[in-house]
């Protein structure tokens, strides 16, 4: 198993998805174990980075699942707070499932949405980029978006893209250590993904995207150590020129 530090320092941002690399699904539901804040707990008694957040999860995930083992293709919900739960299910499309998947770990708040081939759209809702629908998975990260600023006013905006970002932030490691990699996605058309996922105002809103899968390399890109490490002299001290 690899070090934290050395999953850190390998961490990359993938440019491309190969189209073909699928992950186990107990990977998968790793991933998104560590995205769950563990609300039940006392916040100084959460999982890394969630400690460190002093609201209460504003963010969950609407996923395109493509290349899971295990896990048929298809949309899915993620519930940060498990007791949003109901208060997501009343915001989208009535006919949706809500079946959680095989082997999903108990108190995972995962559910099947609807079966079927989501790559297309997955791609056309990420303003055509083919990272969306070529990964193993992407999601958008859908905000509590109408009732948190109302609650705690303009400036809670900001707030909420700090939770998407670590997000992210855990998504890109997780990613790294299952031998895959993940990037953001910036771009995207948020009203076609509330229509998919059937958000009809603005009580949630798509915030961020995120796609994860097996990595093409780019020759372009070069590793180099670390400054220091190129530029210490005999006695430890930089040589500037």
């Amino acid at each position: 198993m690899s070090s934290a530090g050395k999953i850190i320092r390998q961490r990359r941002s993938l440019l491309a998805c190969d189209g073909k690399t699928s992950i186990p699904a107990e990977r998968f539901y790793r991933m998104l174990e560590r995205v769950m804040p563990r609300v039940e707990l006392e916040l100084a008694r959460r999982p890394v980075p969630w400690d460190a957040i002093p609201w209460e999860p504003a963010i969950h995930l609407a996923l395109f699942v493509h290349r899971v083992q295990g896990v048929e293709p298809g949309l899915y919900a993620l519930a940060r707070d498990p007791g949003k739960v109901p208060k997501l299910k009343a915001a989208m499309h009535a006919q949706f499932a809500w079946q959680p998947p095989p082997g999903c770990p108990e108190g995972l708040p995962l559910y099947l949405l609807e079966r079927g081939d989501a790559r297309a759209l997955a791609t056309q809702v990420s303003c055509r980029q083919d990272i969306a629908g070529d990964g193993a998975f992407s999601l958008g990260m859908i905000a509590e978006y109408q009732e948190s600023l109302v609650a705690h006013g303009p400036s809670f905006y900001r707030r909420l893209f700090w939770e998407a970002g670590a997000i992210g932030q855990v998504l890109y490691l997780e990613a790294e250590a299952a031998g895959v990699r993940g990037t953001g996605i910036g771009c995207f058309f948020d009203d076609p993904v509330h229509q998919s996922f059937g958000f009809r105002d603005l009580a949630f809103q798509s915030l961020y995207h995120f796609t994860v899968g097996g990595y093409v390399d780019d020759p372009r890109l070069t590793t180099l150590p670390p400054y220091g490490a190129q530029a210490e002299g005999p006695e430890g001290a930089m040589d500037l020129p």
